[in-house]
């Protein structure tokens, strides 16, 4: 019998399309001393388990509906002999973002205790069903006009706790799903407990204006001076009580958690009203408060308490911040903890690397911090703004995992994903398991040396042969592009891609819009990432014994090599441009015919030293490193100078020193302005329209650097003394 056989996927009738809660009951009888009990669930959206009111579990795997992931919960300590209500909350964003996928709602389980007999059977003590009893949580407000905390990764949440959501019955149906037929592929997150903060200040607030958004409303009130408790330190059992000034709405209070950090919303205070209380999240406080608006996002939700102790904790939404702000409509307040529950992936072990020079060793500590923020159900480019899967930034993260953590669970589980989203254009999507009405071809390209990178140093061919029809079919596309303009590759013109290489100046794009036959240009980035691509697919077809096909892509590899120096190389400049215009237009094969070359930067010629190419005409990749170290071209910015750095790393006794002193700039001025972990650009907060993240964890790759080569080659080439790599 299949495990899932005697469940049915069910839902609630007359229940919001998106943005939906939905709780389920069962009355479970059980005797857990006569042997383990198993839970195994699988729900559109996401769950929360609670056990004779407590809660136990919480987190659905991030996966498709084509291949549904469910749970398995040792729920035997939760169990007490007799009857047992078995609550599973459940909510269901239910249209597209860069996280999920928008399909059909459901929960499937089915409740096994294993028999002892010692004959491995299970019998089931519950199963999904539309026999059940099932409510609508109307305590939170549904439907697409709850705000968004920002497009990618959907809604916030207004809850009411004054509202008995019990009272709003619904018929439980059967919906149409596809049984789960596989495991979590990774382990569970660690709940930790509430965690310590700060209460750093407090004061009175008055809203500015009437209306807004939850965002706004936080962002644009007058905040006034309050003063400071003499007990400030949370969670606290006696409290914190706080009073409002005269003449404001209510209480302002500042939480620090003293370092970035990843979770849920924990709340546990006592009102002498029923009020309101904003909840502001945030990673700085460079407007003097948490950054609750900006560009349209909203980080901030709405939680109205009840009179008397309120306890809540939000599981469906993960916060990414360092500082919490809260707005309490109401003259006084006693604050036992206003914070989160870290839920953070449990690794193995952890590699750190030291030196004599203890600026890279913090470097390296603050790198793997900004990875584990950026770990949850599969990589993460950051924890505040988007928590999305994207290839490139995933790439970085992975690279610089297997050195720090030694872990392959974890990666091998996100390139399953990202492989699994194939479009038919032979792109992946631009996130994953998302659906997104854009894509960048560069991204999907560097998909094929991510997944060489993961077989070298896993050795899991296994996985490879599962996944190689995927990464033949996107090296197949691009192939076929090539044919078709004369060895080299374009941009993409039509509106559904983003010819995105950096965010940088002349190599960011544009997000919308299709590109003119009098702007379109030849791409020596997408070339160079392609190549690479095309090598790292030939070493794949090799390790799985496909040697023809091997031969087949190594010689696409060294084709567009040559096409990308014919073309690109500037004797004038000693340099290769990054584009050329006039791509609707054949191209002169001569060496020397005029063409119009313009931009030249780092990456694009960091990027050709790694795929090959300037190392094929003597003298050009000479010409290339000097220019890097000489810094003489368009700067790369955090992300990608894994590329000029393994560029200069080619010829370590001359560059080595270098490298590490960038890294030791760079990185360094981000921990002198008290990043406790790594940002997206240079420019911190400020990048972005103001938007820009303080934990993106592409920016860990002095990782990379520190394992493969300071640790190996020796502090006269590097200029790191003592170096080494040790066990946590």
């Amino acid at each position: 019998m299949k495990l899932f056989d005697k469940a049915e996927w069910i839902w609630l009738e007359d229940i919001e399309k998106v943005n939906a809660y939905a709780t389920f009951i069962d009355t479970v009888s059980a005797d857990p001393a006569a042997g383990r009990c198993t839970l195994y669930i699988s729900v559109d959206t996401n769950y929360a388990l609670y056990i004779n009111g407590e809660l136990n579990e919480f987190g659905q795997f991030a996966d498709y509906p084509f291949d549904k992931v469910y749970d398995v919960l040792d729920i035997t300590a939760a169990l007490k002999a007799g009857e047992n209500e078995v609550e599973i909350r459940c909510w269901h964003q239910g249209d597209d973002s860069s996280t999920i996928r928008g399909e059909t709602a459901g929960l499937i389980y089915v409740l096994t205790q294993e028999k002892d007999t010692g004959s491995g059977e299970h019998a089931i003590l519950a199963a999904s069903s539309t026999a059940l009893g099932g409510y609508a949580d109307t305590r939170y407000t549904m439907g697409a006009g709850v705000e968004k905390v920002s497009g990618q990764l959907g809604y916030s949440f207004r809850c009411d706790e004054r509202i008995d959501p019990r009272a709003n019955t619904r018929k439980v149906i059967q919906t149409d799903k596809a049984k789960p037929v596989r495991a979590r592929p990774i382990k569970k997150l660690i709940v930790g407990d509430d965690e310590p903060v700060l209460l750093t200040v407090n004061g009175g607030f008055t809203e500015a204006k009437s209306g807004g958004t939850l965002g706004q409303r936080m962002q644009y009130a007058a905040l006034a001076y309050g003063g400071i408790s003499h007990t400030r330190r949370l969670p606290s059992e006696r409290g914190v009580k706080l009073t409002a000034p005269e003449d404001s709405q209510g209480i302002f209070a500042l939480i620090d958690t003293g370092r970035e950090n990843a979770g849920v919303l924990s709340l546990d205070i006592e009102l002498e009203n029923d009020c309101e209380i904003l909840v502001g999240w945030g990673e700085h406080l460079e407007d003097m408060r948490v950054r609750a608006y900006v560009g349209g996002r909203n980080f901030c939700a709405s939680y109205h308490a009840r009179a008397g102790r309120n306890r809540f904790i939000h599981t469906f939404r993960r916060l990414g911040m360092r500082y919490m702000q809260l707005h309490i409509y109401a003259k006084s307040a006693n604050i036992f903890y206003a914070g989160i529950r870290t839920t953070d992936y449990p690794l193995g072990s952890e590699k750190v690397f030291s030196c004599a020079d203890s600026l890279h060793t913090k470097i390296d500590e603050v790198s793997r911090r900004t990875l584990l923020m950026c770990m949850h159900e599969h990589y993460e480019d950051c924890p505040w703004r988007e928590q999305a899967l994207y290839s490139m930034d995933s790439r970085n993260q992975m690279l610089c995992g297997y050195y720090a953590f030694d872990e392959y669970d974890f990666p091998k589980a996100s390139i399953r994903l990202m492989a699994q989203s194939l479009r038919d254009d032979d792109m992946l999507e631009l996130c994953s398991p998302a659906r997104v009405a854009i894509t960048i071809p560069s991204f999907t390209a560097i998909f094929l040396t991510q997944a060489a990178e993961y077989l070298q140093y896993s050795g899991d061919v296994d996985f490879l042969r599962e996944i190689f029809p995927a990464l033949e079919t996107i090296a197949q596309g691009f192939m076929r592009r090539l044919g078709n303009r004369q060895g080299l590759l374009t941009c993409y013109a039509e509106p559904q891609y983003w010819n995105f290489y950096e965010w940088q100046t002349g190599l960011s794009g544009s997000i919308s819009g299709s590109v003119p036959p009098e702007k379109m240009t030849f791409d020596a980035p997408l070339c160079a990432f392609v190549s690479m691509g095309f090598n790292s697919l030939g070493n794949i077809c090799a390790a799985l014994g496909e040697y023809e096909k091997a031969q087949t892509y190594v010689d696409a590899h060294f084709a567009l090599n040559e096409a990308i120096n014919r073309y690109f190389w500037d004797a004038d400049k000693g340099a290769y441009a990054s584009y050329i215009r006039g791509a609707g237009v054949p191209l002169p094969t001569a060496e020397d015919a005029e063409l119009e070359r313009f931009h030249y930067a780092e990456l694009t010629n960091a990027l050709i030293v790694c795929c090959g190419a300037a190392g094929e005409h003597e003298g050009r990749e000479r010409r290339v490193l000097k220019a890097l170290k000489d810094e003489t071209l368009i700067p790369v910015t955090l992300s990608h100078s894994i590329f000029k750095y393994e560029a200069l790393m080619q010829e370590p006794e001359q560059y080595a020193r270098y490298v590490f002193g960038d890294i030791a700039g760079k990185w360094g001025h981000m921990l002198s302005n008290n990043a406790t972990t790594f940002w997206e650009t240079i420019d911190g907060a400020l990048a972005f329209g103001d938007a820009g993240s303080l934990c993106h964890a592409w920016s860990a790759i002095p990782i990379y650097f520190y394992h493969d080569y300071a640790a190996k080659l020796g502090g006269e080439i590097t200029g790191l003394y003592e170096c080494g790599i040790s066990d946590k």
